[in-house]
């Protein structure tokens, strides 16, 4: 008994002793010459005891997955020991720096980060504010990500700053419990930014307002609180004491969102509260970040759980994470009635539409377009080969919810799927595995969904839209514009009357067979002269079958091809309601809108 009692307490002693002698890790943050837009970073690592110590920056952050190289930015690596000496240090590899560290227990670094762009996942300085995503700025122990790190920050007299990140008052500085922590926490330190506040289920609720912009606070704050109240009573939780909205008006167009466990930052611009259709963008991407709380930021795939920021971390489930967030963006606006049920199905004959119009569905699968987004996302694919992800899984997220609430005669929806995984997953500290969301759906509905899963996630198979709207009572209509040609070309242009420029030919089009190509100079029709204004004008004398001679310049060559037209593609798309729904059909709508009940004549 007694060796047993030596035994543990010589266990408490060594697990003591070695979380005693773990490093202690903290940042500074300052600036001399805002203009420089330099920030001056000191970086201070103690009770550090092997021969050398590397440092890394990361080379990613999430929220955008793609390889950023945030060591492009980092001027001036020194280190030092504790008397202020000198340190060797090389660089290992773009991102990596070795210190030879000597004899001192305390080791600090100082180097400069460049911080010049202005969007919602940079960093930026001048002298009206700092804005600080510390992940593209401050360096790690790689390894030893996990161990509680602080955050001291320098600013000007009267500055403010706004953050999801604790403060403590006995060290003067932020705090966290581990590096992936404090790097998901932008900060915003400027001396004019409006803080707007209200309170949900005990949460603080902040929003932090940077720029100039016409808006109303009171209308605001309502509009604000309708998403937060909405998403929170979806998912059924509530998993932070504090949440901060951080917005950044601009007077020029631009359109920027980035999620954050605690936070979200967002950029936008030309600002203007007045315009229906600005507003409309304001309330989607808040809406849109704010579910992001719950999905990629708790419920989080396990390849990214606790993601290796110097390389690619590969999933399959970007769909899930970025297109069914984007599914409850819309969602979340029309059951909250910030936008009237006309406009949501609008707004899905709109996203129908583009989806079909691009080739790339029928060659990339969505879970490859989440896979390869590291090296063929955001713009990067060969031509007609990929879609965004974001789009696909945004129409996947209401055919399944549709599907659900069909199979289990509406007792079930996508919200308890996603609930399931936060309970399962999120709850747990567990990383959620490629086929985790079909398990759930499973498990929710306790019917099988692999032919939806091998056909339309990771198949190219064409999406039966009007099976599951019908679910719901509506159906997609598919027209052509009679005032449109009615001959299909297969050709994008770009330019003007003085020079036209193809920019894409669709694959297996008109076009494409008879040998047209992208940057041929668009010259003319059967000898007329054809340009961008005036190519649909052209087109509308011909019909189905006839052929056409297309006179182009490539590089320089005056070429000529014959191509056969082929009958016009739908181009205009409508959600309607069918006339006589069933029970079911109306029950489903109603629920899944949150339909306002009718008012009777008096």
């Amino acid at each position: 008994m007694h060796k047993q009692i030596l035994i543990f307490l010589q266990i408490i002693i060594l697990a003591f002793t070695m979380h005693a002698q773990q490093p202690e890790i903290s940042y500074h943050i300052a600036w001399d010459q805002p203009n420089s837009h330099f920030l001056e970073i000191t970086m201070t690592i103690e009770n550090w005891t092997a021969d050398s110590l590397d440092l890394r920056i990361p080379a990613w952050r999430p929220g955008r997955y793609v390889i950023q190289n945030y060591a492009k930015n980092v001027v001036g690596f020194q280190a030092f020991d504790q008397a202020s000496t000198s340190l060797t240090a090389k660089k290992l590899d773009k991102g990596t720096w070795r210190i030879s560290r000597g004899t001192s227990p305390k080791v600090t670094v100082k180097y400069k980060s460049y911080a010049r762009q202005l969007d919602a996942g940079s960093s930026y300085l001048d002298d009206s504010e700092a804005y600080i995503n510390p992940i593209t700025c401050l360096m790690y122990i790689p390894g030893k990500e996990l161990l509680p790190v602080s955050l001291a920050i320098e600013k000007p007299a009267g500055w403010k700053i706004a953050t999801a990140l604790d403060f403590d008052e006995d060290k003067k500085a932020f705090v966290s419990e581990n590096y992936h922590e404090l790097v998901d926490a932008p900060i915003l330190i400027s001396p004019s930014f409006n803080l707007l506040t209200f309170k949900h289920k005990e949460a603080l609720i902040e929003i932090a307002l940077q720029g100039e912009a016409n808006y109303d606070e009171k209308k605001m704050v309502e509009d604000v609180r309708k998403i937060v109240v909405e998403q929170i009573d979806i998912m059924k939780d509530v998993p932070f004491e504090r949440y901060l909205f951080m917005y950044h008006f601009l007077p020029y167009r631009f359109g920027h969102g980035v999620e954050h466990k605690n936070s979200t930052s967002i950029v936008l611009g030309p600002t203007d509260f007045d315009n229906e259709k600005f507003y409309d963008g304001f309330l989607g991407v808040t809406a849109h970040e704010f579910f992001h709380a719950w999905n990629v930021e708790r419920i989080r795939p396990g390849a990214i759980y606790r993601p290796d920021y110097s390389k690619e971390n590969y999933t399959t489930t970007m769909w899930i994470y970025e297109g069914v967030t984007s599914y409850y963006t819309g969602v979340t606006l029309v059951r909250t009635h910030l936008i009237k049920k006309e406009k949501y199905f609008k707004n899905w004959s709109r996203t129908i539409k583009d989806f079909q119009s691009t080739y790339g569905r029928k060659v990339t699968s969505v879970s490859e377009a989440g896979w390869d987004s590291w090296t063929k996302g955001y713009g990067n694919a060969p031509p007609n080969t990929s879609f965004s992800f974001y789009t696909k899984g945004n129409i996947l997220g209401m055919l399944l919810d549709l599907e659900i609430r069909q199979r289990t005669k509406n007792k079930k929806s996508l919200d308890h799927v996603m609930r399931n995984l936060n309970e399962t997953y999120a709850k747990q500290n567990l990383g959620v595995p490629e086929d985790g969301f079909q398990q759930a759906i499973q498990t929710v509905t306790n019917s099988g969904f692999e032919e939806f899963f091998a056909d339309y996630v990771r198949g190219t198979e064409e999406m039966d839209y009007n099976r599951f709207l019908k679910y719901a009572g509506l159906e997609l209509k598919m027209e052509t514009d009679k005032k449109a040609p009615k001959v299909y070309l297969g050709i994008t242009t770009s330019g003007d009357e003085k020079e036209t420029k193809i920019r894409n030919v669709t694959p297996e089009s008109p076009a494409f067979k008879a040998g047209l190509d992208r940057d041929d100079i668009l010259l003319a029709i059967d000898d007329k002269r054809a340009h961008k204004n005036n190519l649909d004008l052209l087109l509308k004398k011909y019909s189905h079958g006839d052929t056409i001679r297309i006179s182009v310049f490539r590089r320089s060559e005056l070429r000529h091809f014959d191509v056969e037209l082929a009958e016009a593609l739908p181009d205009k798309y409508e959600i309607k309601e069918i006339e006589e729904p069933s029970k079911l059909q109306k029950k489903i709508k109603k629920s899944w809108l949150n339909e306002e009940e009718e008012k009777q004549p008096n």
